[in-house]
């Protein structure tokens, strides 16, 4: 410890008095500033040495708030239009061609004094260079990677009214390429957001003032040994700063989160020597609970408290969530070794876990300091009424933050996670990257790893079907599982999808991983119910259907003049006027050009109609199937794509689609034709899907057939003896002559209840009265118009629907009005 000034003796009242606690101290909040300037110029000016008696020299910067980031600073003090509204991100493009440097100035706890203090960032996008106090601490970066400095003898104790120490981190400017950075940023542009890479403290910034030991990494084991007899082998990462050995006692306590358990604990005598040590303890616990999906049971947790001594002295102290469950791959049957050489089925403490997922396309905002805690536990109660069961983090999307993997713990919501963002692209070959991709791994499966909610790994997303050297990436991810191997005992996949042409000539079998998105991007030349049938794959980890979002919430990010005709913010904002019109046309035989409401409302329920076919599809699989994987659940910006619950939690009709074909126990009427004639007989089967381990007995099913004016034309009762678990069964065979002329719909409602009267599912469609082959040719022809227009004007330039906007001869004129969408004059 350095000697202190006179005003350091004064302000440590209790001079001479050590606590013997471990103090943190948060520097998260509001109280920091920033300030932008050109890249390299904020150091010639002196930027790094302010300090607390010149702070006049900052009097002018922005106020700012940290875990957060640079576009939602700038946009709260009024320098930038808030980005996702309109076409404003494109205004931004400036902000990542300055440095920006962030300020916090702050006086520390006296009960710091004469402790180890070290100054933790959890997470910072992409690269910075921090200083206190006028010394230059170091570089980091990687988004994912927690860093520290020894800040002890950096650390000032007088106390002055804003402060005495002066923190100064410098963001360097945004990366521009994301080959360069894959795998430690995910990317900022995709067919959903393009116009701005994030960068931002996005993660918490504190000081701990400990012992010259500390705790570096808890890892709690569990090995079920028997039904409810539980050994867990607790792995502890120990740093002795000190270059005196030392001979500490080493605590670890064990007791359940809010549920009546007794507390175990086991307590070791160690040597440590400088710098890291190893120390492995086992510890068994009797009448354990485990943790469950919440569909096979409940989300019991545990902390393990551990606890580092020297005598009466304490030197760490940390506390770890974890849960007690054992996740083992089986092959899914009904595949050879031929066809599938991976084991696709989660087994969860002995049990099947089919998992009912979506894409998790968040955070909640692409912009951290808009994503607060709120809209987290918002989301993930939104995922659990949709009877989500898993939710899928793939490589488009970084790693998330602590509280939605405890969120998921909570709700009993599994995770399927892309280690780290690596996706569609061609990755670089130098080794300097690879080792920096390994190295961010390590760090962030080391975190992440005692949440019982995380399953199964996976290396990357499409990381094969658009590269330019696919066997390399394929090597790339492949070391990249080898180096992650030692630190976790979940299962990884290299990438998804595996069985695509690319994947095939890789030597993949043809029916592992399947991304079933060629309805969406075939332009009308398949229909759901010719084309999900035919994909034979062990789990479908993708299946994209875009819609709009609700009309309310469109006003909220299109400007008022382009709502209705659609102006250019909508083509910004990633509408595929193509793509819906196809859609709505196979759904509900109109392409709902005509009005606003109508147009939205019809992209939804066709986005709802083809999800509830295709779910229902695979789920009545199982088990040769193991998990089927919308695309998406969220994502993170206002946009007219993926997501069945908006930018802003607002619940899409297709939201009630997805909820009904994910039922835990399904009753489900497979249909293999949509359209059918007048007066031709209609056939279906009733299949029951049962995702829980119990068993119903003694049934009852109905079905009613109704007109077009929900009139019942047929109705049928049947009774279901057995409902085993864990199963998906055909019962029944149903018919009904079609009611109505042609241009009708006609509908089915379903309920399946047991033997008390309790409702175990409801479901219902809607088919149309139509003739398919007549149909089929229209709809390809809307396919083939589409096609036309994206080969002639690009397939990610929306000006192909403004022709003013791509400069047609004659529509550059000085008094042109405001762009609408082609066909929707």
């Amino acid at each position: 410890m350095k000697n202190i000034s006179k005003e350091e003796k004064d302000y440590l009242s209790e001079k001479g008095k050590i606590s013997n606690d471990k103090i943190v101290f948060d520097l998260s909040g509001n109280n920091w500033q920033f300030e932008g300037i050109r890249p390299d110029e904020g150091v010639k000016i002196g930027f790094h040495e302010l300090n607390f008696d010149i702070t006049g020299d900052s009097f002018n910067w922005s106020f700012a708030k940290v875990p957060g980031d640079v576009y939602t600073d700038l946009w709260r003090a009024g320098r930038i239009e808030d980005p996702h509204f309109g076409r404003n991100s494109l205004k931004a493009k400036w902000v990542p061609e300055n440095e920006w440097w962030y300020k916090r100035q702050f006086d520390v706890p006296k009960e710091m004094y004469k402790k180890h203090i070290q100054l933790v960032f959890d997470g910072v996008d992409y690269a910075c260079d921090v200083w206190l106090n006028g010394k230059f601490l170091g570089t980091h970066e990687g988004m994912f990677s927690k860093f520290k400095f020894d800040v002890s003898d950096t650390i000032r104790f007088e106390s002055l009214r804003f402060g005495t120490n002066v923190l100064m981190v410098r963001l360097h400017p945004a990366p521009r390429r994301y080959s360069q950075v894959a795998g430690r940023k995910p990317a900022w542009h995709g067919d959903y957001w393009v116009s701005l890479p994030p960068t931002g403290i996005w993660k918490p910034v504190r000081l701990e003032a400990t012992g010259k030991v500390t705790i570096e990494d808890t890892y709690v084991k569990p090995t079920i040994l028997l039904e409810d007899s539980v050994r867990l082998g607790i792995e502890l990462e120990l740093l002795n700063h000190d270059s005196i050995a030392k001979n500490v006692i080493v605590k670890v306590e064990v007791e359940g989160e809010n549920m009546d358990t007794k507390t175990y604990e086991i307590t070791k005598f160690i040597a440590v020597t400088k710098g890291t040590n190893s120390v492995a303890l086992s510890l068994d616990v009797n009448e354990a609970k485990l943790w469950w999906p919440w569909d096979l049971g409940d989300q019991n947790l545990y902390t393990a408290k551990v606890t580092v001594t020297e005598g009466e002295a304490l030197h760490d102290t940390t506390s770890t969530s974890f849960g007690i469950r054992e996740v083992k791959m089986e092959l899914n049957p009904g595949f050879t070794k031929d066809q599938v050489e991976n084991p696709w089925t989660v087994m969860i403490n002995g049990k099947r876990h089919f998992m009912r997922s979506g894409t998790w396309g968040g955070p909640p905002d692409i912009f951290m300091g808009r994503a607060h805690p709120s809209k987290y536990k918002e989301l993930i109660r939104l995922a659990k009424e949709a009877n989500f069961n898993n939710l899928r983090i793939f490589g488009w999307h970084p790693e998330e933050i602590p509280l939605f993997y405890q969120l998921c713990n909570e709700a009993g919501i599994t995770v399927w996670q892309d280690v780290l963002p690596l996706a569609s692209l061609s990755l670089p070959k130098d080794e300097e990257f690879k080792q920096a991709v390994y190295a961010e791994a390590i760090a962030s499966v080391k975190e992440q790893r005692n949440h019982p909610c995380i399953v199964l790994l996976e290396g990357s997303e499409e990381l094969f079907m658009t590269a330019s050297d696919p066997k390399h990436n394929l090597e790339f991810v492949n070391g990249l599982g080898e180096a992650i191997k030692p630190y976790t005992s979940l299962y990884f996949i290299p990438s998804s999808p595996l069985s695509d042409e690319v994947g095939l000539n890789l030597g993949f079998k043809p029916n592992e991983s399947f991304h079933a998105n060629d309805l969406f991007y075939g332009e009308g030349e398949f229909v759901m119910e010719d084309y999900f049938p035919s994909l034979d794959y062990a789990v479908i980890p993708e299946l994209a259907i875009s819609s709009c979002p609700n009309v309310e919430s469109i006003k909220k990010f299109i400007p008022e003049n382009e709502i209705w005709p659609p102006g250019p913010s909508w083509g910004h904002h990633w509408t595929d006027f193509d793509a819906l019109r196809t859609l709505n046309f196979e759904v509900l035989g109109d392409q709902s050009r005509d009005g606003f409401e109508k147009f939205v409302e019809a992209t939804q329920i066709a986005q709802g109609v083809i999800f509830q076919y295709a779910l229902e599809h695979f789920r009545t699989r199982k088990p040769k199937t193991s998990a089927i994987c919308i695309c998406h659940y969220i994502t993170f910006a206002p946009d007219m794509k993926w997501g069945i619950v908006d930018y802003y939690q607002e619940k899409k009709m297709s939201f009630n689609h997805v909820k009904k074909a994910y039922q835990p126990v399904l009753f489900t009427m497979k249909h293999y034709d949509r359209r059918w004639l007048p007066g031709e007989e209609f056939k279906g089967e009733l299949w029951i899907v049962n995702d829980y381990y119990k068993s119903f007995n003694n049934c009852k099913a109905s079905i009613k057939f109704l007109d077009k004016a929900k009139k019942v034309v047929k109705e049928e009762e049947f009774d279901v003896s057995e409902i085993s678990g864990d199963s998906s069964k055909k019962f029944f065979d149903v018919s009904c002559k079609v009611p109505g002329k042609l241009g009708d719909k006609f509908y089915v409602e379903m309920s399946l209840v047991d033997d008390k009267g309790n409702v175990l599912s409801e479901n219902d469609y809607f088919l149309l009265v139509s003739d398919k082959t007549i149909d089929k040719k229209e709809l390809r022809e809307i396919g083939l118009e589409a096609f036309e227009i994206k080969q002639k004007y690009g397939w990610a330039n929306y000006f192909r629907y403004y022709p003013s906007l791509g400069a047609e001869e004659g529509h550059l004129e000085a008094d042109q009005k405001m762009p609408v969408a082609r066909g929707f004059e």
